[in-house]
């Protein structure tokens, strides 16, 4: 059975990685995370938690929680990357299409995409690009 729930949470840490690339925390993207959240997580997933609580949302709180520790942006994205290697038989490739597109749109939302976050989305890329290629692999 797979755990949205963690998966969630690991995205939160790969969104806030991709947020602090360049250092700081926009508040226009605390707004559009919220909108992705909304938008985009909500509708598409039905699990809740035991208190009720969409799963989508594990991805803000993991966000507010990476902030709150002062994670660096290399730990949360190595965080996230070890996730995916971790469970690379469980995520799906439209997990990993959504993980691309959501953290794209992101980056873009302030400014658009500085060179710090381009070097980031690229690694991204390449690693999950990588971890879909390997999975075709007998």
């Amino acid at each position: 059975m797979k755990n949205t729930e963690l998966f969630y949470t690991e995205l939160g840490k790969l969104l806030y990685a991709v947020a602090m690339a360049d250092g700081k925390i926009s508040t226009e993207e605390r707004k559009v995370l919220s909108e992705l959240i909304s938008q985009r997580l909500l509708q598409k997933e039905n699990d809740k938690d035991e208190f009720g609580t969409n799963e989508a949302w594990f991805t803000q709180f993991s966000f507010d929680t990476s902030e709150d520790q002062m994670l660096t942006t290399e730990d949360a994205y190595d965080t996230f990357i070890d996730y995916c290697k971790q469970y690379k038989y469980d995520i799906s490739d439209e997990e990993i299409s959504r993980c691309l597109k959501l953290s794209d749109v992101l980056a873009d939302s302030y400014r658009h995409v500085n060179n710090k976050e381009n070097k980031l989305l690229s690694k991204l890329r390449n690693h999950l690009l990588n971890l879909q290629a390997s999975l075709l692999i007998f």
